[in-house]
Formats: C-alpha cells, structure tokens, sequence
C-alpha cells in the first residue's frame, strides 16, 4: 500500500490563466512523497500551487477514468487532483464504472463532488452487459448489502430473477458505461471545498498522527511524508504545527517499546516526521538494538560499565 511505484491515474496539463506566457507544466497523479515538494517548485515557477485555490488550469488531462475530462478548461487545486487520483488508484473495474456511470447520472463536473463520489458510488448498480443474468442479480444483491454477504448466503440468490426484477421494475439511466440504478444512493458531503480531506489511507506508514486544534478540528496525518505537505494538510484544517495543536499517535509500525518511549506530546509533528524518516532508514537489526537501548535505559544500572560509568 505505497504511492512510490504507481502508474499515474491521472496526467494533467496544467497553466495560469492570467499568465499564459509561463507555459504550461504537465503533472501526474497521485504524486510521490518524494516528488512533492519539487512539483510545488514547477508549479510555483508558474505562480500556481496554492493550498486552497483552485489556480491551476486544466488544459488537457488523460486518464482511465474518461469522465475527468469533464474537469478540463476550469481551474483545479493541486491537492484535490492528488486526493482524487489516490482514491480512484484503489478502484477495481467494476467500481470505476459505478463512479462513472453515477457521475453522469447525477451531472456531476464539480470536483468536491467527483470526491464525494468516489465515497458512494459502490451503492449503485451497473449493468454493464446483459448476457449474464445470473452475474447480473447477484452483483446486485451483493451491492445492496454493502458488497459484502457470507458465500453459502450469496449462492442461494436467484440471480436471473433478481436481474430481471431490477431491470424490469426499475429506473436505469442508460450511460456510456453501462446502464446504472442508483439504489437510492444520496451524495454525502463528505468533503467541502477549501476544508480538510476525508480520512483515508492508502500508503505504508511509520506512525497515524490524529491532529487537532482546541475547535474540535482534527485530520489523519500519515508518517513520514513531505513537510509541505503536512503544512498544507494542517492548513485545510485550520490548524498549524504550533504548541496550541494537540497530537495523538492512533497507529504505528514501530516496536511497542519504541513508541512508548517516544515523547510524542513533547514534540511537534515536523519532528515526529523527522523521526519517521530516521526509522524508515534504520535497518531492523539496528532497530532490535534501539529496542535494547531503550529498554535498558528504563531498567536499574546492574553494575558499573566501562571506566565506572553506569549505562
């Protein structure tokens, strides 16, 4: 689950509309942890990147996802482009044509609501191809309990006939990624533009920061990652890495004795970020040895060590 060797979903061709001299610059998504702070310095070239504006405009974007060029000739945020394209990365087959099938559906062309979307779309039905009634029905039953149903539960679904019910006792928009019913599907706004993005993980992490500020703000910050990075993700939520921002450690791949050792209330989250990329370059015999040192240190000297200093 890393973002380091993917293929980009999405491949964007980006300019200023009130400079068109600067050029255009084009940029994949999602964008590598390693490659994020340098695509903010090409896009800064071009005064673009801004942490809440939608300044960038999409003058050609390629993608598997044909419904995006929806997006092209309106501006677009940096960041929101990267949040898209991690969500649709998880998508199987069968999900991207339920996200585009309802995207049409619904009129979608917004980007807050190609976002809020991705965290529904799996509620809908898409036929896809008539020849499987059988295949048919049971997608859809299995879709109408959240797509997950016990085996010997599933089997014993008349698919044909849940197929034929749907498609004759339904409404479905014919698109041209199949024909979708939508369930009663309602789009939830989940993500509003300019505000902090849905919790979501989908990449190897060394420690799950919970930031909060005393608004009752919070957002999932996952370890270690680009600084600019977090600073804008503080920045949606309202928040800055400052002594009045509260952190919590929810989850992490450290040893339990290095993580309890760590004063992780005592530091900021550039420092926890810090120490997340010293650990990711520790090799794990080292790390058993820190373990050691760490143990040791909270246990009672057995003696003198070397020159009658004790440990």
């Amino acid at each position: 689950m890393t973002t380091q060797n993917r293929q980009p979903v999405l491949r964007c061709v980006l300019s200023n509309v009130a400079h068109p001299e600067y050029g255009q610059v084009t940029i994949p998504f999602p964008i590598p942890v390693m490659e994020y702070e340098r695509t903010l310095e090409c896009l800064a070239a071009k005064e673009l990147g801004a942490p809440l504006k939608r300044d960038c405009r999409v003058d050609e974007l390629e993608s598997g996802f044909p419904i995006l060029k929806r997006l092209e000739k309106v501006g677009a945020n940096l960041d929101e482009l990267d949040y898209l394209a991690r969500r649709l990365d998880s998508f199987d087959d069968y999900e991207a044509a339920q996200f585009q099938a309802m995207a049409v559906r619904l009129g979608t062309f917004d980007m807050t609501d190609f976002i809020n979307l991705t965290f529904c779309c799996q509620q809908a039905t898409v036929i896809t191809r008539f020849s499987d009634l059988e295949g048919i029905g049971k997608a859809h039953i299995l879709t109408l309990h959240g797509g997950h149903m016990p085996v010997d539960e599933l089997e014993q679904v008349d698919g044909r006939a849940e197929a034929l019910k749907l498609i004759l006792n339904e409404h479905g928009t014919v698109t041209p990624y199949g024909v979708v019913y939508d369930n009663g599907m309602e789009l939830e706004q989940l993500y509003k533009e300019g505000g902090p993005f849905p919790d979501y993980l989908d990449r190897e992490f060394v420690i799950l920061l919970e930031a909060s500020s005393g608004e009752g703000q919070s957002t999932l910050l996952v370890l270690p990652d680009s600084p600019a990075r977090l600073e804008r993700l503080l920045c949606r939520t309202g928040i800055r890495d400052s002594p009045q921002v509260h952190s919590r450690v929810v989850g992490s791949t450290l040893p339990d004795k290095v993580i309890r050792s760590i004063p992780s209330e005592h530091l900021s989250i550039n420092g926890l970020n810090r120490l997340c990329r010293a650990a990711e370059r520790i090799a794990p015999e080292d790390l058993k040895t820190l373990v050691q040192l760490l143990t040791d240190k909270n246990q009672p000297s057995q003696g003198p060590s070397l020159g009658g200093l004790s440990m």
